[in-house]
């Protein structure tokens, strides 16, 4: 199950959006509310989620200065912008820091959960890349000094026969 934070200055709409979606049937757990990007980034340190669906305009830290602050600390979390702006700078701006979802108010529970979705899988392959990685690392590093001894063999062997 892959945590959220829902970040909203209007409480209706955190707690819309808390009621409304189902959170498991996505593979996702809601964790937790701020209101505003000072009380969220104090969440996120503490709680480190995968995913945070944030508003852009709150007062105290904007959602674009929450996502500025959490991808210097915490790249590998992803973040859905919501807003009721549809100015194509904030959408630049944050996709600057990978940002790939930026929805507009009002959306339905359906739009976000299908945002939230596909960060789900996206965060998944990731991880299955990763661990690719890793296998393949750790059975090169068991095969490399089979395969230097070999080579320093055929070497030896190549420059004596010539």
């Amino acid at each position: 199950m892959y945590k959220v934070l829902l970040v909203d200055d209007e409480r209706i709409i955190t707690e819309g959006m808390s009621k409304v979606i189902n959170w498991e049937s996505i593979g996702t757990n809601l964790i937790g509310t701020a209101r505003n990007g000072i009380e969220a980034f104090g969440i996120i340190e503490q709680q480190q989620p995968d995913i945070v669906i944030s508003d852009i305009k709150m007062p105290g830290m904007n959602g674009l200065e929450l996502v500025a602050k959490v991808h210097s600390v915490f790249p590998e979390i992803r973040f859905i912008l919501l807003s009721g702006f549809s100015e194509f700078d904030f959408a630049k701006q944050a996709m600057q820091y990978g940002v790939k979802h930026y929805l507009l108010k009002p959306c339905n529970e359906n739009t976000i959960m299908d945002a939230v979705s596909e960060i789900c899988e996206d965060i998944y392959q990731n991880q299955k890349r990763e661990q690719f990685i890793r296998k393949m690392k750790g059975t090169l590093e068991s095969v490399l000094p089979y395969a230097k001894e070999q080579l320093l063999k055929e070497f030896i062997t190549n420059h004596y026969e010539n």
